[in-house]
């Protein structure tokens, strides 16, 4: 019977007491949990409210539905936070990595602008799929900023970087092909291959991202159709290559037949453009240029500059998604990017985050942990005998949320002792020198074991 915390949201208590139960052994995976109403009746509470609470606890990590049998708790390995955060969740989120919400531009100023420079009834008509021309073509601008030259004609427009990436995934192969990624890797990669029956290849990670030489060896042994990289910051590890890097990456891609899917999401964190595979090898190259990270995430606004032989085939992809990315949102987007708006909001971003980075760099002085100047995240590698997974679970009960390797690693890759760490999801300093000061004293600590066993 959980014990509800007082003084704090009753549904919160009881989502916090499930978390406590399952480090201490008390609940077991896979034990099946009260019904709403059962729970609600011994808990002296309203049936919403345990809804409300298991609702937490699932989105946490810590219990999922099963048909048939209910609320259980989640299977050793899942018990964890999540990898995502969420309005209301309480705590310091230093799990998702935002775009840093107060410093977005004024959409009611945009609003209020746009009858007068189009037909706003216009943008609520049906588009052509790859984005009207006008969109296009600041995409084509917006890709420029990366350094990738790509002509409107090349340039389609997504409903964000995720959107765009499964439309990509979906065109460019077909189930059962084998795509190389590197072993750790942005979970929403994971998520769109799974769902469309890809197999991920994992591939060696060093400072520079994916290892070219490892890259050719799993097309040796395997039959690789494609690619998966991130120029920039690599989500979670931070690595960045160089224009050396991305010269073999991009002979190997060559050498192999290999299809490239380049992936910018945090290509704008550095102020000088950062050298791209697309601008060397752009017959085989798919850009993935977001707004989300640099401009405003709730737009949902990206647009993929693709080899001319492919765009047709991408514009049937969009047509069997969504349709279309929203014309209003793209209006929007489009306008910030040629007003100077979206300029002026990245440098804004750009200036916060060399400031919270900072701030993360002397609170954490002395841990092994990795993060670009400008950079949006680190890589905090932990200390013996800490494992990712504890050290997640332990944050999370001390109201912090961070994401453990397991949620990064590719296939039965060996998640390493490694938490990523967001600096831009805090709601000011003050919050993300609470949450940091939190980690810090964490690593020094000895982890508590989950359970006994006999």
């Amino acid at each position: 019977m959980p014990l509800l915390a007082p003084g704090r949201p009753k549904y919160l208590a009881l989502a916090d007491s499930i978390d406590a139960a399952l480090c201490r052994g008390e609940l077991l995976p896979g034990q099946r949990l009260p019904t709403h109403r059962d729970l609600a009746e011994a808990l002296g509470v309203t049936v919403g409210t345990v809804t409300r609470g298991y609702a937490e606890a699932a989105r946490r990590g810590a219990v999922r539905g099963e048909v048939g049998r209910g609320t259980v708790a989640a299977p050793a390995g899942q018990a964890s936070g999540p990898w995502w955060g969420g309005e209301g969740a309480g705590g310091i989120d230093l799990g998702l990595v935002t775009g840093m919400y107060g410093l977005d531009p004024d959409l009611g100023a945009a609003l209020q602008d746009l009858p007068r420079r189009v037909d706003v009834q216009e943008l609520l008509r049906y588009q052509p799929s790859g984005g009207m021309a006008r969109h296009r073509e600041a995409g084509s601008r917006w890709c420029a900023r990366y350094g990738v030259q790509a002509g409107p004609e090349r340039v389609l427009v997504t409903a964000g970087g995720q959107h765009g990436l499964l439309v990509l995934l979906s065109v460019l192969f077909r189930p059962g092909d084998r795509v190389a990624v590197g072993c750790l890797n942005y979970p929403g990669l994971l998520s769109a291959a799974g769902l469309l029956g890809l197999r991920l290849v994992p591939v060696a990670l060093d400072a520079e991202g994916v290892v070219p030489e490892s890259l050719d060896e799993a097309c040796s042994r395997d039959t690789v159709r494609g690619v998966y990289l991130m120029p920039g910051a690599h989500n979670p590890t931070s690595a960045s290559p160089s224009a050396d890097r991305q010269e073999r990456l991009a002979q190997v891609a060559r050498a192999r037949g290999l299809q490239i899917i380049e992936d910018a999401a945090y290509a704008l964190t550095a102020e000088e453009p950062l050298p791209t595979v697309a601008a060397l090898a752009p017959e085989r190259t798919s850009f993935i240029a977001s707004v989300s990270k640099a401009v405003a995430g709730g737009l949902r606004v990206a647009f993929v500059a693709a080899p001319p032989d492919m765009v047709e085939r991408l514009e049937l992809g969009i047509t069997g998604t969504t349709w279309m990315a929203s014309p209003l949102c793209v209006e929007i987007a489009s306008g910030w990017l040629a007003d100077g708006t979206a300029e002026v909001v990245l440098r804004r971003k750009r200036a916060e985050a060399t400031r919270r980075m900072a701030c993360a760099r002397k609170l954490l002085c002395g841990l092994d942990c990795t993060g670009l100047r400008q950079g949006y995240f680190l890589w905090l590698r932990l200390p013996e005998p800490w494992r990712a997974s504890d050290f997640e679970r332990a944050a999370g009960l001390r109201g912090v949320t961070v994401i453990g390797a397991d949620a990064f690693a590719v296939g039965q890759t060996a998640a390493p002792a490694a938490v990523r760490v967001s600096l831009s999801a805090a709601r000011g300093m003050d919050e993300l020198e609470r949450g940091l000061a939190v980690l810090a004293q964490l690593v020094g600590e000895t982890p508590r074991p989950v359970r006994a066993i006999v």
